[in-house]
């Protein structure tokens, strides 16, 4: 049995008063309060939402949050886990790294997606991978031969270790999910903006979220010059990962201030080549067909939209183990799982479905 299921609304005494709060207004959490459906109903078939979240809790799921139209539809967690409970989001994480890098091009740290990578990573200058872009990195095509790096725990400087990888294919022309040219964009986005990688993702993403619970995964190394961090993932709770996709469900906005441009997000969530048009920018897509990363990334291999049963315009940051942040901007929800690895792949579509088909208006 799971623990609790929460529906939180005005009778549950939260404080939610604020403009935002305005009749026909966008509705955005207040702190960590946030408010159940608004008066009148909440829109959703509640037998449909219960029966979905059963499913899914009985798959290993630690935690489900349900968002529509910005509050608090479902919340529930598994026995011994309550909010704030912090778990490894896996690669969840990089589409936390994708927005962060659309901030930095927002603010002239960075040209562009098509500028090379080269400029911030000098190991590649002069060599076959100086034709790689920021935008290969981001959409896994810069062809780089990573077999064999290890992606955790690395004891020397990981930037200098998968900055050396050789070149496997020329850029742009191969899809392979690549954890370890992904972790180069740490650092490379600490090379751009000039200052520590928290430190940058803080004030630009987590702070104006109101993401407190969230924390960097990290290890330290030894370079050439001494003690250099290493970047993996990060740790998030429920509520914190269904804040990025309320904020990623409104367009890069929170709270009336845009985050990061529209249009760099819309570009980030969208196919972002024709090799595997499911991914975009470090984000997985359900707008056309395409394969997944296996095991790893929640989706089997081969051909196949990645949510069936779901709207097309569905985006998703997703992570080992089932860690996934669903996206309906059509339908305004957001689907937050976390847990251990649940036992058929087709269990995240399945919540999303679900959740999808409770939606009545």
């Amino acid at each position: 049995m799971t623990s609790r299921r929460v529906f939180v609304g005005a009778a549950a005494g939260l404080a939610i008063g604020g403009p935002s709060m305005a009749a026909g207004s966008e509705y955005w959490p207040a702190g960590n309060d946030w408010a159940g459906p608004a008066p009148g109903g909440s829109g959703l078939d509640q037998q449909r939402l219960a029966a979905g979240i059963d499913a899914a809790m009985a798959e290993r799921s630690s935690s489900v949050v349900v968002l529509h139209k910005g509050r608090l539809a479902a919340e529930r967690y598994a026995p011994g886990v309550k909010d704030p409970s912090l778990q490894e989001i896996a690669s969840a994480a990089k589409s936390m790294v994708s927005v962060l890098v659309g901030i930095a091009i927002d603010q002239g740290r960075i040209k562009s997606v098509e500028q090379s990578a080269a400029d911030f990573i000098p190991a590649w200058r002069d060599k076959p991978q100086a034709a790689i872009t920021i935008r290969h990195m981001l959409s896994m095509t810069s062809g780089q031969n990573f077999r064999g790096l290890a992606l955790r725990g690395v004891a020397g400087d990981q930037f200098g270790i998968n900055a050396a990888a050789p070149q496997a294919v020329p850029p742009g022309t191969l899809w392979a999910y690549d954890t370890a040219t992904f972790h180069l964009l740490y650092h490379l986005i600490e090379r751009a903006v000039g200052e520590p990688f928290e430190v940058f993702a803080g004030r630009n993403l987590l702070g104006p979220l109101g993401m407190k619970d969230t924390t960097w995964l990290t290890n330290v190394g030894q370079g050439p010059g001494g003690p250099v961090t290493n970047y993996y993932s990060a740790r998030s709770s429920a509520r914190d990962l269904a804040r990025f996709g309320l904020f990623a469900q409104r367009g890069g906005r929170w709270a009336g201030r845009q985050i990061v441009s529209a249009a760099y997000l819309k570009a980030a969530t969208s196919p972002s080549q024709a090799l595997n048009p499911a991914y975009g920018y470090l984000w997985w897509e359900n707008a056309r067909p395409g394969r997944g990363a296996g095991v790893g990334a929640g989706g089997a291999e081969g051909a196949g939209y990645r949510f069936e049963g779901s709207p097309r315009d569905t985006f998703a940051a997703m992570g080992a183990g089932g860690q996934v942040v669903m996206v309906v901007p059509s339908l305004e929800l957001v689907v937050v799982r976390q847990g251990q690895n649940p036992a058929s792949a087709a269990s995240l579509p399945r919540l999303l479905a679900a959740v999808c088909g409770a939606v009545r208006s």
